[in-house]
């Protein structure tokens, strides 16, 4: 049986819980946000996502868990053009825009909805977005949506439609470690990823337009292997050539991650020296490269990027993108 509780909490607010027999899947209608993963494994829990135990940290750390949109990533000089007009964004990094600048939807108190069904629970997360300085334009009706399944699946769907072209580009910013503690590095953890390709990209992580071939760099994770000391901040360009596209392995090899995406690329961060330090839920001190964010989306850039899969949404084609992750426990 899976089903949806409804906790009020005095530090998050409202939490909208999915479970099964053996997980617990935690949301906050606060940026349709993922808060929390516990799976059991033999006499304990371990909660697989990284984050904090209040709205006012979440708030103060945006990203962590969040729906970034409209447009995640870089926006690079902080300016596109649509039908021949140029739309200034405020920049926030390095004379760019990142993840929609000040006002995103990680800001946003979205509606919530509940279902259920014998083999699956899920929380429908809906607001409309309307840039009050038309930043970017349009009205648009998100929709996020989170489905676990007693296949222990979890599905994140996202669907949007617009009054006035637009760009929309969403992603869920989770942050992971499956050793259910941020105090360890995830440099232990083992990583498998199907992508011949990365998006090139210069110093300050916006992206040329161009793509590099993965063999014999640091980005090559085709085969399985230890994340290592790499420090990774960059657009993976998915093949969908296999079954699942990205496989996440704790150190102890007792729990296992995959992630399938309609997307066409994965952006993994990997946590350092500006996240060390940092109180996090369970009173877990996040250690440096802590955690992973895995980012399934359009490829940074696209907005300027012909090359790319466009992330313009206009009236006439609804968005409509899907991220499937499994966890897998091992007694």
């Amino acid at each position: 049986m899976v089903q949806v509780e409804i906790r009020q909490t005095e530090t998050l607010g409202t939490v909208y819980v999915l479970q099964n027999e053996t997980q617990a899947v935690s949301l906050s209608p606060f940026g349709a946000r993922l808060l929390g993963w516990e799976i059991n494994i033999a006499d304990t829990k371990r909660d697989i996502v990284v984050g904090f135990d209040s709205l006012s940290q979440h708030k103060e750390h945006r990203y962590f868990g969040a729906t970034i949109g409209p447009v995640a990533g870089r926006i690079i000089d902080g300016n596109f053009t649509l039908e021949d007009r140029v739309y200034q964004l405020e920049t926030t990094e390095n004379g760019h825009t990142l993840h929609s600048g000040a006002l995103g939807l990680d800001q946003v108190m979205f509606e919530a909805s509940t279902n259920e069904t014998q083999g699956e629970a899920s929380v429908c997360f809906v607001t409309t977005f309307e840039d009050p300085d038309n930043r970017f334009p349009g009205k648009i009706l998100v929709k996020v949506t989170y489905t676990l399944t007693k296949a222990n699946q979890l599905t994140i769907t996202y669907d949007a439609t617009t009054d006035t072209p637009t760009l929309f580009n969403p992603t869920n910013h989770g942050y992971f470690n499956l050793t259910g503690d941020a105090g360890q590095a995830i440099n232990a953890h083992h990583l498998q990823i199907n992508a011949h390709h990365v998006a090139a990209k210069k110093a300050d992580v916006t992206t040329t337009g161009e793509r590099l071939v993965v063999t014999d760099t640091p980005y090559d994770f085709e085969q399985t292997k230890r994340i290592g000391e790499v420090a990774l901040d960059d657009p993976f360009i998915l093949d969908h050539e296999e079954a699942v596209d990205l496989v996440l392995t704790s150190p102890d090899e007792q729990v296992v991650l995959t992630v399938n995406t309609d997307a066409p690329a994965v952006i993994l961060y990997t946590t350092g020296s500006h996240e060390e330090g940092q109180m996090m839920k369970q009173n877990q001190t996040m250690a440096n490269r802590g955690s992973i964010a895995i980012e399934t989306q359009g490829i940074p850039g696209s907005e300027r990027y012909e090359q790319f899969p466009s992330i313009v949404l206009t009236p006439e084609t609804p968005f409509h993108s899907q991220t499937t992750y499994e966890l897998i426990g091992k007694e």
